[in-house]
């Protein structure tokens, strides 16, 4: 089969492109995406694709005005809108306390998803190849990775699409050498100060004395736990799914009982899917993270484990994993009047004079209206809170009532309180006061409705 027909299967087996697409082409000047560039101008007309080479010029080797001329001469050759940006990685990498590495890699990927923001049906194509599968397997490997972590990169991961992932370094170079095409060396590359060089320069040159196809077995092997990761994906979704009583952008809860009659595997894929819902990635979860979260399972209630953004806590009847947050509830008091609606700590609370009691819903508190003083008060909770329970004949601090309540601790803070004259007359969601109830000898009724917004 010849290069092109295997672009295009890769394309179609995989479903990277569609007609009309733009493709935003990470365009470094290097071999691996001069070739990702002519093989995508062969195919242009027959899919009317928008292309747009984006390159990010790191100021980073003497070379880089070089590299970013043969881009523009490229796109002009060929034409194809070039977009450039000049940003320093060494500045970034310093003033984000990164690696170089890590720096340019977000400095590209910020460029190319602006650029694709910006235009509709946008694909962001890079030039990943086999020799690179490899070195990701390898690198991996070394610092201590499971099976995801083997399975490596992705043809297509959202609108990221890596169209020649099957291809060798050497078939890529052979390419450019037959079609007269130019290419940029970068001779950074060349040394080994990174540790993916090193394996790049070093190791692999090592193991192909071995078995020269040591990169196309790495491939291979990627690709059979692919295979297996979506088995057990299948199975872990249908677990998830049994034992998660509720899920938000920012928060996810299981369920006490069943998240403990799991075993430790499939605890373990639990917390990594649900991590990879919340945060879109689980790149920095080592297995000895993993384990300290399950090891909340033999601390009392209340206890929490902490990785960096991550919070997982052991409530009375869930494990609530959260993503902490910028958000701030602010904890102002307010006022609320009779016939008026306001907004709380994203509560919307009502006040209504009403004729009689018309429902049991534990959000909707029925007070003696003449035993209230406007304005009421809402806030939260404060230190050295009391109040008489319904059915209670005394008062009751505010903080055994949840215990016994078994209000999650991570809770407390945001419940809305109702005050009267200073005395509060509800926690709302839980109980009303027993001095402000409605009884035989109400004969004003007041209403208080509270709703998430």
């Amino acid at each position: 089969m010849t290069i092109i027909n295997r672009f295009l299967s890769n394309i179609k087996k995989y479903n990277l492109v569609e007609k009309n697409d733009t493709i935003i082409i990470g365009a470094s000047g290097g071999p691996d995406s001069q070739f990702l560039i002519y093989l995508f101008n062969q195919i242009k007309e027959e899919y009317n694709l928008n292309i747009i080479l984006a390159h990010l010029n790191h100021l980073h080797r003497k070379e880089a005005s070089f590299d970013e001329n043969l881009v523009k001469e490229t796109g002009q050759k060929l034409g194809m809108k070039v977009e450039v940006k000049r940003a320093s990685m060494d500045d970034f990498a310093k003033a984000n306390k990164i690696s170089v590495e890590d720096a340019g890699r977000r400095l590209r990927y910020d460029f190319f998803n602006q650029l694709a923001n910006g235009n509709k049906n946008s694909k962001i194509a890079i030039a990943h190849n086999m020799d690179d599968q490899a070195e990701t397997m390898l690198f991996r490997m070394i610092r201590g990775t499971g099976l995801d972590g083997l399975a490596a990169m992705d043809y297509k991961n959202g609108r990221i699409i890596r169209p020649i992932l099957s291809f060798k370094k050497s078939e890529i170079l052979s390419y450019l050498e037959e079609n007269n095409i130019d290419y940029a060396i970068d001779s950074t590359n060349l040394e080994n100060d990174y540790t993916r060089n090193y394996i790049r320069n070093e190791i692999f040159p090592s193991l192909e004395k071995i078995n020269s196809n040591v990169k196309s077995n790495f491939f291979n092997l990627s690709d059979l736990v692919k295979n297996d990761l979506e088995i057990i994906d299948e199975i872990i979704e249908d677990i998830y799914k049994s034992i998660a009583l509720s899920e938000a952008d920012t928060y996810i809860k299981f369920d006490i009982k069943e998240f403990e009659n799991l075993s430790y595997n499939k605890k373990s894929r639990i917390i990594r899917k649900a991590i990879f819902k919340l945060k879109g990635e689980i790149k920095d979860l080592s297995r000895e993270n993993v384990d300290e979260f399950i090891r909340l399972v033999d601390l009392d209630t209340g206890k929490k484990i902490i990785k960096d953004d991550i919070i997982f806590r052991k409530n009375y009847q869930s494990y609530d994993l959260e993503i902490i947050t910028n958000k701030k509830l602010s904890y102002n008091i307010l006022s609320l009047e009779l016939g008026q609606e306001i907004n709380f700590n994203g509560y919307s609370i009502r006040a209504d004079k009403v004729l009689k009691k018309s429902s049991n819903d534990k959000n909707i508190g029925y007070f003696d209206l003449d035993k209230i003083s406007f304005p009421l008060t809402v806030r939260t909770r404060r230190n050295g809170d009391r109040f008489k329970p319904l059915g209670m004949s005394h008062n009751k601090k505010l903080k055994d009532f949840f215990i016994d309540q078994k209000v999650d601790k991570n809770i407390r803070n945001e419940v809305p309180i109702i005050l009267s004259n200073d005395e509060i007359i509800w926690i709302t969601g839980y109980r009303i006061s027993e001095d402000y109830k409605v009884n035989s000898n109400t004969k004003s009724i007041l209403k208080i409705e509270v709703a998430n917004d």
